[in-house]
């Protein structure tokens, strides 16, 4: 399974960035072979749309899981409608803890707010 993280910089020193959509870098953790892949988030210039750009980007490389600190409307309505499980994790938690509470299931889900 492959777990997508937002994080602070590339590398074993990233920390969980709270921002999905205007995140730095992406971690994408493959829980079978324990790989981690990084790469930059292109969207965090894009004057709009952020947040579904990521979301795009993540569906492309097979994501199943997301991890971050929050996430917007639109790219919440992108993963749902993709069925990728939102989870949120604490604040600038370094990606090896994030990984040991996934793994534990001590993450919440994100709920999508309907009104």
């Amino acid at each position: 399974m492959k777990i997508a993280i937002s994080v602070t910089k590339a590398g074993a020193e990233a920390n969980l960035e709270m921002r999905f959509g205007r995140c730095p870098y992406f971690a994408v953790y493959d829980s079978e072979s324990k790989d981690c892949e990084w790469f930059e988030n292109s969207g965090i210039k894009a004057a709009s749309g952020a947040g579904t750009g990521a979301a795009q980007a993540l569906l492309d490389r097979g994501v199943e899981v997301v991890i971050s600190g929050q996430f917007g409307p639109k790219a919440a309505q992108v993963l749902g409608a993709a069925n990728i499980k939102m989870l949120l994790g604490p604040p600038e938690l370094p990606i090896t803890e994030v990984i040991a509470k996934w793994q534990a299931d001590e993450l919440k889900e994100y709920a999508i707010q309907k009104f």
